[in-house]
């Protein structure tokens, strides 16, 4: 269970990781690729992420991206990167969706641009912001955009039945409701975590919801 006290510290390296991400010049989109992989992630996601109270952010960054840095230079700023990690962290708790999901819905140079309009409102602003989106585009279609390939090179190259990918391109509905073995297969094909085709995030529980 994730208490308060508790949700405040990982929110808050979390959120840090970031500011590091775009201090050091790293690629958004191998960032949040990297990230949405990564142990520490997984281990949020699964609610066994106390090991990270006491490590050095600058250590979990390295572990994360590969990049060797020496010195921890992210406290004490609170920028749009600082808060692009707050707000993907808070709408993890307000969703339950995973990472992978929030990233994929609302990747981080979009995230970043909408700072100037929503960084002072209540985070029911970006709820309601992400809920509209979620709306214009399926998962597949997202992915299908990313990677410039089509439902048939999926078929081909998966062997899932093409009316099958149909329907998960019409609705994630369908998609959440796929095999377990079509969502092995996309999952390999697209390189993105399962976590990506469920529905919710069952295993994040917190004791109370916290602004």
């Amino acid at each position: 269970m994730m208490n308060e006290y508790e949700l405040s510290k990982i929110r808050e390296i979390f959120s840090r990781l970031f500011v590091l991400a775009i201090k050091h010049k790293m690629n958004l989109k191998s960032f949040t690729f990297l990230l949405e992989k990564s142990t520490f992630i997984n281990k949020i996601e699964k609610n066994i992420y106390d090991e990270y109270f006491d490590k050095p952010i600058e250590e979990i960054f390295n572990a994360i991206t590969g990049l060797l840095i020496e010195n921890d230079d992210s406290y004490g700023i609170y920028n749009d990167a600082y808060w692009a990690g707050y707000s993907y962290f808070n709408l993890y708790i307000f969703l339950h969706k995973n990472f992978a999901y929030l990233f994929l819905k609302l990747p981080l140079d979009k995230m970043l641009d909408i700072y100037s309009i929503f960084h002072e409102m209540d985070v029911s602003a970006l709820i309601d912001y992400f809920n509209e989106l979620e709306t214009k585009q399926t998962i597949l279609r997202i992915l299908c955009t990313n990677k410039h390939c089509s439902l048939r090179d999926i078929n081909i190259a998966t062997s899932i039945n093409i009316n099958t990918l149909m329907k998960y391109n019409a609705c994630d509905e369908a998609l959440y409701n796929g095999s377990f073995q079509n969502i092995i297969k996309l999952a390999l094909y697209f390189d993105v975590p399962i976590s990506l085709f469920m529905k919710e995030n069952y295993d994040f529980i917190i004791q109370e919801q916290v602004s």
